[in-house]
């Protein structure tokens, strides 16, 4: 009986026929994070580059603690990131000091991994880059991921499969029976309009003489002479 019901699958799937006809079900979105929205962390790994030598070094610097590089002092107040769910992204709240260019103004500012150019330290001699948070989940806290719902779909008929009965598919009519998709094959289809329709724009054929006369010549075209 088993090989029998698989046979028969096997055979309406060649055909292409469903043996089976599933309802629409409702799918819940995925769960995702507002856009606007920020994780704290207690890290921020800065980069600095040196132009005179093309030295680049990676700083960690905890949130509330100041790390140097050479001439150069790099604080920082905060740093958050997207939450796991978003684009991945930083930002950096910075406190940069030249302590070898006393003319140079201090660096107070936020500065985003995917935007450098938005708020850049304009010093000749270092460059930088802020390349992520780390550390622990700090305020401000993201939260758990906000709670999704199952849409309720109002009519869970499963649509007709093709290849049915061309009754079964056709509208109702305003009377009730069903409308045809296409004109009957087998019904005779007239060559003239009925009475009192419009007229054929097709001449008449000419009238045939009597039998025994010959037919008369045809008149000249006045465009050929």
């Amino acid at each position: 009986m088993t090989k029998r019901s698989f046979s028969a699958g096997i055979a309406l799937m060649a055909l292409g026929v469903a043996p089976f006809a599933h309802a629409a079900v409702g799918v819940a979105p995925p769960a995702m994070y507002p856009a606007n929205l920020w994780q704290g962390r207690t890290q921020a790994v800065i980069r600095v580059l040196d132009r005179l030598d093309a030295h680049i070094e990676t700083l960690t610097v905890p949130v509330g603690g100041t790390a140097s590089y050479r001439t150069l002092s790099v604080a920082v107040e905060a740093c958050v990131s997207r939450p796991e769910t978003l684009p991945a992204d930083s930002g950096a709240l910075l406190h940069l000091r030249d302590t070898g260019d006393a003319e140079r103004s201090p660096f107070d500012g936020w500065m985003l991994q995917n935007e450098p150019s938005v708020a850049t330290y304009g010093s000749p001699l270092y460059d930088v880059r802020v390349v992520s948070c780390a550390g622990d989940k700090v305020a401000p806290d993201a939260g758990p991921l906000p709670a999704t719902k199952t849409p309720q779909l109002t009519d869970t008929n499963a649509p007709e499969e093709e290849g049915g009965d061309d009754q079964s598919r056709s509208a109702p009519s305003s009377e009730g029976g069903p409308v045809p998709l296409a004109p009957d094959t087998h019904a005779p289809i007239p060559l003239a309009p009925p009475s009192g329709g419009a007229q054929s724009l097709v001449p008449s054929a000419p009238q045939a003489p009597p039998s025994g006369q010959p037919l008369p010549p045809p008149e000249a075209d006045p465009g050929l002479e």
